[in-house]
């Protein structure tokens, strides 16, 4: 994929100290009435990080996600995205965001009746690139995701996990500085599993940065070195490498 993700340094003002990071949220909390999904949450993603988000179902990963890509409101602590103060953002500055973050959706959010060619083209389309530059960068992550033969095919006579990597083609196609993922294998058998992460980390070692939401001990093992929070009932119960993650699952 040659030279997809080669990114420039991005460096951020936060109480008075320049710092190179991508992310950073303060004392952030949800909730849904009574329900509080996130309680208190703070951490940092340098520029070119690989975290992974862990956790039983209703842990508050997704719901951290979405606040982080402005699907969601920050009204209790405060979040920066790549430069983007999250707090109140105006609806208005929401797709100045989604040109920096690319987004994998557990429910896929693709257009059923466009081809794949098209939904993936879709996120360099609205940037207004070249039709010549556009249509060789689609067919290359195309190619990348093994779907090459059904480009023209409309996603609605896809699978499960094709559809799926349709969606990871699209997250990545406009070489965003941060790619939130949450469960982008869930769907897939092993072999594509291995195979779209090694798309994900070749991104990555390019420079992108990475929050991905997975169950999946072979996902975590696929990125050895990544750093790996756990929530639990909406707070950080853990915070490190993957070594310290499986002394905790140990005891």
């Amino acid at each position: 994929m040659g030279n997809y993700a080669v990114l420039s340094l991005y460096k951020i003002y936060w109480g008075g100290y320049i710092l190179s990071m991508m992310v950073k949220v303060d004392r952030l909390s949800y909730n849904f009435g009574a329900y509080w999904a996130l309680k208190d949450i703070s951490f940092t993603l340098g520029k070119g990080e690989f975290l992974f988000l862990t956790g039983h179902s209703g842990a508050g990963k997704t719901t951290l996600l979405r606040m982080l890509y402005g699907a969601l409101p920050v009204t209790r602590g405060r979040a920066t995205v790549s430069g983007i103060q999250l707090n109140n953002l105006k609806s208005r500055h929401i797709p100045q965001l989604r040109r920096k973050v690319g987004v994998v959706f557990q429910d896929f959010k693709i257009l059923p009746k466009r081809t794949v060619f098209d939904n993936v083209a879709m996120a360099l389309e609205v940037r207004g690139m070249p039709r010549t530059h556009l249509e060789r960068r689609v067919r290359a992550i195309i190619r990348a995701i093994g779907l090459e033969t059904r480009s023209y095919s409309t996603c609605e006579r896809l699978s499960g996990g094709e559809q799926q990597r349709v969606a990871i083609a699209r997250s990545m196609v406009a070489n965003p500085e941060l790619i939130l993922a949450d469960e982008p294998t869930g769907n897939l058998d092993i072999d594509l599993t291995m195979h779209l992460m090694e798309i994900f980390k070749q991104f990555h070692t390019y420079g992108t940065s990475v929050i991905m939401a997975t169950h999946s001990q072979e996902v975590l093992k696929c990125v050895p070195n990544a750093r790996i929070i756990h929530l639990q009932d909406g707070r950080i119960a853990s915070d490190g490498q993957r070594q310290n993650q499986e002394e905790e699952d140990a005891q």
